[in-house]
């Protein structure tokens, strides 16, 4: 006669059917740790494939031929651009708010020209910005040539692109036009080899990658409703360009913005040593990881401007909010294998198992998004 396996040890034995569930289980949540990731990264991909654009076109930029050419221009008969030779050197740079698009500059400008009837010293104007202060530093004429240097500090605008904040690389211009001459009387030329940064000067997170010196023309397309304008005359100006490349702390600002949202998972996994039957602890904590996670994202969601599409923030804290919540899913389905069902064992097994699946798939994800997010 065959002997029956006690009640008791039946419960607290993993039989196949436990192992195969238990399977099942560890590969679903892979399987959606790997959905997430594939989508994240496709996605984080083409925003750097967007941005390698406007890179290459910032890169591809004039520097050798800074004489802008007029052929496209129609201008007054015995008309005679004076060609004005424009410098920029970076004393300094600073307080950038990325929320309120902006950052400061502090710098030297110098114009060198031959001729009189201009003062492009008096006239010059921050097209992307505001200037706070402009301090006259030099000024002689030798020879018919003019001199003039001035000390400018001034709030710039710059749109920062948070679809891969904070691993993409920032373009940070500085433009600057005459506010009384249009091309056909004042064209600028960059004095390229002459104007630089001041390394010491930029924050020691930053890093600079390119710069760069040059001229472009700009047509407003209006008469700004003069009407001694014909309607086809155009107000086109030349515009000095001082651009940067600029990298910011990637890894340790992305560290910095979510330490608290990877302690709250961090706390989500501890509960999986936690017996299910101790309810409170093993939800509560679980629970108040919940909430930190979503202060956190409030906290970095107040740091950022409003992005079109999902960003590599926005990924990471929903993955984040995703893993905490399927630990406490975890959580009620141990809690039902060993007070309902009484199988001990069992439910130890599916604690382990997923405290590893959760521990691998969320550490994986959070490395190759990142990685996938660089420049």
């Amino acid at each position: 006669m065959t002997e029956k396996m006690p009640q008791s040890d039946a419960k607290d034995r993993i039989t196949p059917k436990a192992y195969r569930l238990v399977a099942l289980w560890a590969a679903g949540i892979l399987l959606l740790y790997a959905i997430g990731g594939y989508f994240g990264i496709r996605q984080l991909q083409h925003y750097k494939a967007e941005t390698e654009k406007l890179r290459q076109a910032m890169i591809g930029a004039p520097t050798t031929d800074h004489v802008v050419p007029l052929a496209n221009l129609t201008l007054p008969a015995m008309s005679r651009p004076v060609d004005v030779h424009v410098g920029m050197y970076i004393n300094s740079m600073g307080e950038f708010a990325v929320k309120e698009s902006s950052w400061a500059a502090d710098f030297d400008i110098w114009f060198r020209w031959s001729g009189d009837g201009i003062r492009p010293g008096d006239n010059f104007q921050v097209i992307n910005g505001q200037i706070d202060q402009r301090d006259k530093k030099d000024a002689y004429v030798t020879g018919g040539q003019h001199y003039e240097r001035y000390h400018v500090k001034a709030r710039l605008t710059k749109f920062f692109d948070a679809s891969r904040f904070p691993f993409s690389d920032h373009g940070l211009t500085i433009q600057v036009e005459d506010s009384s001459h249009k091309a056909e009387r004042l064209r600028y030329i960059a004095d390229e080899q002459e104007s630089g940064i001041n390394r010491s000067g930029v924050p020691q997170a930053l890093k600079i990658t390119k710069s760069l010196a040059t001229v472009k023309l700009h047509n407003y397309e209006s008469r700004r409703g003069d009407p001694r304008l014909s309607s086809n005359a155009a107000d086109v100006r030349s515009r000095f360009i001082f651009g940067m490349l600029v990298s910011p702390p990637g890894s340790m600002l992305y560290l910095k913005m979510f330490q608290a949202l990877f302690a709250s998972v961090a706390i989500g996994l501890i509960v999986f040593f936690i017996k299910p039957i101790h309810v409170d602890p093993r939800f509560g904590l679980g629970i108040g990881a919940l909430f930190a996670a979503v202060g956190n994202n409030i906290f970095v969601g107040s740091m950022l401007p409003p992005a079109e599409g999902i960003t590599l923030v926005a990924m990471i804290n929903a993955i984040g909010l995703a893993t905490i919540f399927l630990t406490l899913v975890q959580s009620a389905i141990s809690l039902y294998i060993e007070d309902t069902m009484g199988q001990e064992k069992p439910r130890q097994f599916f604690d382990k198992v997923s405290f590893v699946v959760f521990l691998v798939g969320y550490v994986v994800v959070n490395l190759l998004l990142p990685i996938a997010a660089r420049p």
